[in-house]
Order: structure tokens, then C-alpha cells, then sequence
């Protein structure tokens, strides 16, 4: 877990998404970025999001501190227990941590990188 509490979220836990929506009096939206190094891929209504060795690739992050410490192992046990792994980045000279999986093979990528436009879009 970060020991800032306080974590990257490309898909469902971004503003508006369902896990967002179950867990928002706890979580703090700080901004917005544009991470780069990241491709982003759907898991059916899920996403998922794998270090890319492209200089063009990146993903749309939230940085959202977590308010509650039971939340964010809450949050942390979910996601690993849906296949991701934890890793800490750089942002803005901060730790920030991001949930990541493995490889995207056999997924759709989602070339824009914002999860948000492409879970919308596919709504439309």
C-alpha cells in the first residue's frame, strides 16, 4: 500500500465509475495527468493498465488521496484480488501508487488511454 494513502486510478475508481461512487466520502480528488510509459486494456467492464515500452503511450489518471486507512486496504484487497499488482510511481515528485497487470494480451486496447471515454462511449 502507499504510504501516503494516496493512489493513481485510471478506471472504475475515477470520478463518476462504480467503485468510485461505493467509496467516495473517502476518497480525495487532488488532479488529473496524463501518465505516460502505460498502455490501457478492457477486461470485459474493467480495465487494466501494463508498462509500455512506447514513447507515445500513456494513460488518464486521477490522483486521489485516501482519507480512511481501512478504504485503502479495502481497495488494495480488492484490486489484488482481481489479478492486478502494486507498484509505486513518480508523480509530480510524489509516491503515488497504481494497480497494474502483467500483460494485456487478448484484451482490446484502448488507444486513447482515458477509460472514462471509452466505458462512455460504449454506453452510447
Amino acid at each position: 500500500m502507499n504510504e501516503n494513502l494516496t493512489y493513481g486510478f485510471y478506471g472504475s475508481l475515477r470520478r463518476g465509475m462504480k467503485l468510485y461512487e461505493m467509496f467516495k466520502p473517502a476518497l480525495d480528488y487532488k488532479y488529473s495527468l496524463w501518465l505516460p510509459g502505460y498502455d490501457l486494456f478492457a477486461l470485459a467492464d474493467y480495465p487494466c493498465a501494463v508498462k509500455s515500452n512506447s514513447a507515445t503511450s500513456k494513460i488518464l489518471i486521477e490522483v486521489m488521496k485516501i482519507s480512511d486507512a481501512d478504504v485503502a486496504k479495502e481497495i488494495f484487497n480488492i484490486e489484488m484480488g482481481a489479478g492486478y499488482f502494486y507498484v509505486d510511481v513518480k508523480v509530480k515528485n510524489s509516491s503515488v501508487g497504481i494497480f497494474l497487470f502483467e500483460s494485456g494480451a487478448n484484451y482490446h486496447r484502448v488507444d486513447h488511454g482515458d477509460w472514462v471515454k471509452f466505458f462512455g462511449d460504449r454506453l452510447k
